[in-house]
């Protein structure tokens, strides 16, 4: 048990479980990480695939390159401050609060915390990450004076259990590039959901740092069956909703969604600006982009356009991801010659598609 060799800092990188050759090659393009890694596991739909990499780079300067490089699939980074050997029994939980001491030395007592455990291998443990969570949290507490907040931590305590070891760090969130465990962005389902497509516009706005406005205009664009017009119009904002198909019954009548039963491209939105412009159409990407232009002078001043890009089926290959990286670089470009980028990530609730974030041109 102890700290990484001297020079050597190791960390540990989530993505979508598809996703791992983008990742690695976002990696490759820093510049600054000793790859190729290790994959401690690939493929889970809901815990995502996890890297473990190193970099002669302290973590926060590796995160800062990676930021700058603009990586897109990177959903969340932790450091790796130490490495505890378990047996794979009970007893693990005892073992990792061994590194209490360490780790109140490192917290501070003004700012909240959270402990943020993930198991990997469920089903060989017997304990589950709640157990470790709330020993580790409840032994910190009592140490630092410090307030647990898992919600909404200013300092997080990073946990990775294997059968054979645990992987912890701690860091602000800011630098993990998501408050989240794993950038698992969980959402509470509400009753009058409409589709599951409203996680992600939620989640949009929460990890770009965005407000919708709380009246004036927006267009969804694809709206069919409608979740993302229902979350603009509960924000009090009226949404022209275009898309040939229906919408949920639950949304009619409302009166701030005026259901426009056209394609997009048939649609004259006469004198109107927008405040939000919205776009999850099920479309080619280059072809989706070339309407999201068309109507940037739409937008408002102080407007945001969300949309996302649908990305071709890809094989997980170094030549594919290089062909991929490149396509969407040259996406985001166009989209910068009429907005400007607030970002462009794949999101948790996103499956092969990548969200990107804009604000109108200043």
């Amino acid at each position: 048990m102890g700290p990484d060799k001297e020079n050597v800092h190791r960390f540990l990188v989530t993505c979508d479980a598809d996703s791992e050759a983008l990742v690695t090659e976002e990696l490759r393009r820093t510049g600054v990480v000793l790859l190729p890694g290790t994959w401690l596991d690939t493929g889970d739909v809901v815990l995502g695939s996890v890297l473990l990499a190193s970099s002669e780079l302290e973590f926060e300067a590796l995160v800062a390159c990676v930021e700058k490089s603009g990586s897109i699939f990177i959903r969340h980074l932790a450091p790796v401050d130490y490495e505890v050997p378990l047996t794979g029994t009970e007893e693990d939980v005892a073992v990792i609060a061994t590194l209490v001491p360490e780790l109140a030395g490192r917290v501070e007592p003004t700012k909240s915390f959270s402990v943020q455990t993930r198991i990997l291998g469920v089903g060989k443990l017997p304990y589950r990450k709640v157990i470790v969570n709330e020993t580790l949290s409840l032994a910190l507490e009592q140490e630092t004076g410090a307030t647990m907040d898992c919600r909404w931590p200013e300092q997080v305590v990073s946990v990775l259990c294997l059968p054979t070891c645990a992987y912890v760090g701690f860091s602000p969130p800011d630098q993990n590039r998501s408050a989240w465990a794993g950038g698992k962005h969980l959402l509470k389902r509400d009753d009058n959901q409409v589709s599951r497509a409203e996680f992600k516009l939620l989640e949009a706005l929460s990890v770009f740092g965005l407000t919708l406005p709380t009246r004036g205009k927006a267009l969804d664009i694809g709206a069919s069956p409608g979740g993302w017009t229902r979350v603009l119009a509960e924000q009090g904002l009226q949404v022209d909703a275009v898309d040939p198909g229906s919408l949920d019954p639950r949304l009619w009548g409302n009166r701030l969604i005026t259901h426009v039963r056209k394609r997009i491209q048939e649609y004259s939105p006469g004198n109107k600006v927008f405040n939000v412009i919205a776009n999850d159409m099920k479309m080619d990407a280059r072809d989706s982009i070339e309407i999201m232009l068309s109507f940037a002078p739409r937008l408002t001043q102080e407007g945001i356009a969300i949309m996302t890009l649908k990305m071709p089926k890809l094989t997980n290959s170094a030549d594919g991801a290089r062909k991929a990286l490149d396509m969407l670089r040259i996406d985001i470009e166009m989209l910068a010659t009429r907005y400007e980028i607030i970002g462009a990530r794949q999101l948790y609730h996103n499956r092969s598609e990548v969200t990107v974030a804009m604000r109108a041109r200043r």
